[in-house]
């Protein structure tokens, strides 16, 4: 799995998501300050960026351990 780095311009949060939300042009949610991020607004953060990160798991994803592996935002973003 692909993962982007992406540090908070709003809170310095440092934290990482995989590039499928990138690619889809999803709203990047930041754990530290709760603000969400519209394409139009983080991709500007990554231009002349190329830090990706692989991700290894050390068991596999179930639904049972993935709210231990994965974040997901608890609210929905204001539109």
């Amino acid at each position: 799995m692909k993962m982007f780095n992406f540090n908070c311009p709003r809170c310095g949060k440092f934290f990482y998501g995989d590039n499928t939300l990138i690619e889809l042009k999803a709203p990047i949610h930041c754990p530290g300050c709760d603000k969400y991020y519209q394409y139009e607004e983080y991709v500007k953060v990554f231009e002349g960026t190329k830090d990706t990160t692989l991700a290894r798991l050390n068991k596999p994803l179930t639904e049972e351990n993935m709210l231990d592996i994965i974040y997901i935002p608890k609210k929905q973003p204001v539109k």
